[in-house]
């Protein structure tokens, strides 16, 4: 590895040993940045990295939690990330979205500077084995070089990299995740249901319910003037219109975190089509 290039992982490591708290509060409960949005950063980190492997672990983390309701800011978000894997002076958080609350920054750049360097770990591990086997230079400074990276890298970043590969093998055993059945003439709160009912189940627990729930457990919604039943189980998942008669539970209230979702939902399907054209 070239002398910038040790620079450059030192330069990160220095940058990420005072946020370490701030990475660990990450992985806890109440954290400014919830699981799944986290692993997402961590996933576009370790690609915007060129550390292929690393992102999968994280992708397959992603998936064990399940998909998130994402918004346009989560996309602003995720812009910067990118950005500030090449630019470590942006790990300030200035060029973040006003929205983002200060912890919330404090949190998407300690993923950053995290992420960076358990690619850079990653891959002085596989200089390092190169070396040793023969197929590169075992120069003695390039192999010191090597082994103290590692040295430094691989405890601040294996033991989450640890945890992801585990979660993600246990996420891989889960079945896939059941299409949702909508009502024939489905009512707004039917249909609002059905976009977020994915994000809901879409765990590898909440998918392993569905597929292994013995019966079809009734639940249902209204708002208003309007109801939708849901019928889980048996490895379906339905909505259809209206209160049925056998439901186990009835939820009543206002439909807002729905629409908010239905509206998130939309303007990204019209955003993805738009690009496609």
């Amino acid at each position: 590895m070239s002398t910038s290039e040790e620079t450059s992982f030192g330069q990160w490591v220095i940058a990420l040993v005072p946020r370490m708290g701030t990475v660990v509060r990450c992985h806890l409960p109440g954290a400014p940045v919830d699981a799944r949005r986290r692993e997402l950063v961590s996933t576009v980190v370790a690609g915007a990295a060129g550390n292929a492997a690393l992102g999968r672990i994280h992708a397959q983390w992603h998936d064990l939690l399940g998909p998130a309701e994402l918004t346009e800011l989560d996309d602003e978000i995720l812009a910067w990330v990118v950005a500030a894997v090449a630019e470590i002076g942006a790990l300030d958080g200035s060029g973040l979205p006003d929205e983002c609350s200060p912890a919330a920054r404090r949190a998407v750049a300690a993923l950053v500077a995290h992420g960076v360097v358990a690619a850079a770990t990653a891959d002085r591990a596989g200089s390092l084995a190169d070396r040793l086997a023969g197929r590169r230079s075992r120069a003695p400074l390039a192999v010191a070089a090597d082994v103290a990276a590692c040295a430094v890298g691989a405890p601040l970043t294996l033991p989450t990299a640890a945890v992801g590969a585990l979660l993600g093998a246990i996420g891989r055993l889960a079945p896939e995740p059941a299409a949702v059945e909508v009502d024939v003439e489905p009512n707004l709160l039917t249909l609002l249901l059905a976009e977020t009912l994915p994000t809901w189940l879409g765990s590898a627990w909440g998918r392993t319910l569905v597929a292994r729930l013995p019966v079809e457990v009734p639940v249902a919604v209204r708002s208003g003037l309007s109801g939708a039943t849901v019928r889980v189980g048996r490895g379906r998942v339905r909505v259809v219109n209206g209160i049925a008669d056998d439901v186990w539970a009835l939820f009543d209230g206002e439909i807002d975190a729905l629409l908010r979702a239905g509206s998130h939902h939309l303007t990204r399907e019209l955003r993805a089509a738009r690009l496609r054209r």
